[in-house]
This record gives C-alpha cells, sequence and structure tokens, in this order.
C-alpha cells in the first residue's frame, strides 16, 4: 500500500516543522490512554504512523514496550532522534510489519484519517492479541475561534490556488473529515463497543511557530515553492493584523483532543 502523495512529499519535507510547531497531547489525554490501554512494564504497544514522535515520547514513560511505525523516511528519522531507544520500523497501516497477535494495544494519533479504513483495521485486528486495545486520537482545531478558523482557511485557500491542485477548489483537504469514527470501525466488524472522549487544551505558540505550523500541514508542505511561500506569507500577515494575534509574542492555540477507544474481539 503506497502512502498518499501529498502526505509522503508533505511530511517527508515538512517533518522539520511538524516537529517544531505541532502540538503533543495534553496529559488528560495520556492519562487516558495508559489506562483504555492497560500501559505498563510487561505489555507492547504499537504507535501507528508516529511521526516524529509526538505521542511516542509520551508513552515511553509508562514501561511498555512501544513499536513506532511510520511510512514517511524524514518524520522516522527525526522520531529515531527525538525518542532514542525505541524501535522504529518502517511500514504502512494496510501492511503492518508485525506478525500476527503481536502487541497488546495500538494507537494512531492524527493520521487514521490517511488509511484505508477496513484494510488498517483489518490489519491492526490481525496484529493485536485477543481483547487487544486500539486507540484512535487526533488534535482538532477549535475553530469557534476566529484566528483559528481563518488559519485553517488560509491553508486551503493557499493550497485551491496552485493550479496543479484544482482538486482542492472541490474538496479542500487530500482526506475526509467529519467523519464518525466510531461508525467506522463498527462497520469493520472486528472490535466491540466504541467509547469516545473530548478534552480542550491550549498549546503555547509564537507568530514564528504559528508559521511553521502551517508548514507542516501536509498539502501546503507539499506546494511548490513560490505557492507554499505566498501561503506562509498571508499566515505571517495573520498574526501581525488579526486584533487577538496582533503584539502578542506568545498566545494559545486552541484544541480539542478527541480520543476513541475500544478492544479488538476475540
Amino acid at each position: 500500500m503506497t502512502v498518499h502523495d501529498a502526505a509522503a512529499r508533505g511530511f517527508e519535507r515538512g517533518a522539520g516543522d511538524y516537529e517544531a510547531a505541532r502540538p503533543g497531547y495534553p496529559p488528560a489525554v495520556v492519562d487516558l490512554l495508559v489506562d483504555a490501554l492497560d500501559l505498563r512494564p510487561g505489555r507492547r504497544v504499537l504507535d501507528l504512523a508516529a511521526g516524529t514522535g509526538k505521542l511516542t515520547r509520551l508513552l515511553a514513560p509508562t514501561g511498555a514496550d512501544v513499536v513506532a511505525v511510520e511510512p514517511v523516511d524524514a518524520m522516522r528519522a527525526a522520531l529515531a532522534e527525538a525518542v532514542p531507544g525505541i524501535e522504529v520500523l518502517e511500514g504502512t497501516a494496510e501492511a503492518l510489519p508485525l506478525y500476527d497477535e503481536t502487541v497488546d494495544a495500538a494507537v494512531a494519533a492524527q493520521a487514521f484519517h490517511w488509511f484505508d479504513a477496513p484494510v488498517a483495521l483489518a490489519e491492526l485486528a490481525r496484529v493485536l492479541r485477543p481483547d487487544g486495545a486500539l486507540a484512535l486520537v487526533w488534535n482538532v482545531r477549535d475553530e469557534s475561534v476566529d484566528w483559528v478558523r481563518r488559519f485553517g482557511e488560509l491553508l486551503v485557500e493557499g493550497a485551491a490556488e496552485d493550479e496543479s491542485r484544482a482538486a482542492f477548489r472541490e474538496t479542500g483537504k487530500p482526506y475526509d473529515e467529519g467523519q464518525d469514527w466510531a461508525d467506522v470501525i463498527d462497520a469493520s466488524g472486528r472490535f466491540g463497543a466504541v467509547e469516545r472522549a473530548t478534552v480542550d487544551w491550549e498549546q503555547p505558540l509564537a507568530a514564528d511557530l504559528l508559521v511553521r505550523r502551517a508548514a507542516s500541514t501536509s498539502f501546503v508542505s507539499a506546494l511548490p515553492d513560490a505557492a507554499r511561500a505566498t501561503a506562509l506569507d498571508r499566515v505571517r500577515d495573520l498574526t501581525a493584523t488579526h486584533p487577538d494575534l496582533a503584539g502578542r509574542a506568545t498566545f494559545g492555540f486552541p484544541y480539542h483532543a478527541v480520543v476513541y477507544w475500544c478492544r479488538r474481539r476475540p
């Protein structure tokens, strides 16, 4: 299974920006995952599409044996540097480089929307031990905040204006949004009841890092140089002119951290 072109090119180019500017996860989410996945010494957990290790580094202190799978070379290299000593493998959600029933738990953070969901869920059920736990996690931008909504619009507008990406004018992004992931998991028939929780939090950020946050977005990072520069300049202008941001050295970027979790059917 190949990685989506926007993800492959965008995250390869934007790995440094991703590591510098993307948020981690708040303590309440980590605590939830530790409990839901029963993370402790003697347990093996898969961090799927682990990126630069934003979640990996928070799972490691549990004492569980963490194996990270990431398909993009630059992201994998950044992960290995950020979280030394963790097993890091090349692979995709649709073709996991693991034997059957060899992990007690699996988590995919900020990633499942890129996957072929039915195939990925079948693979996850294959590598999980009976009654093994699965969690899906996202940091979702709180677009009820005006400047956050405008930030998201600028990213999509920048991509849509590039002639080589005309499809963005209709789809907005190279993946679907607004999915009910509980329904998607239920439809696979491989997992039990899905639970869901949301944690509201803010990532402390500075103006220059907001620009790098924009650059870390796959479909912005994958743009030709001129189009990418234009998109990032518009974000710089947002930080300089929006009344909630102008003149501020730092500010909070509000997110809803959304977690789904369930167990593999025996």
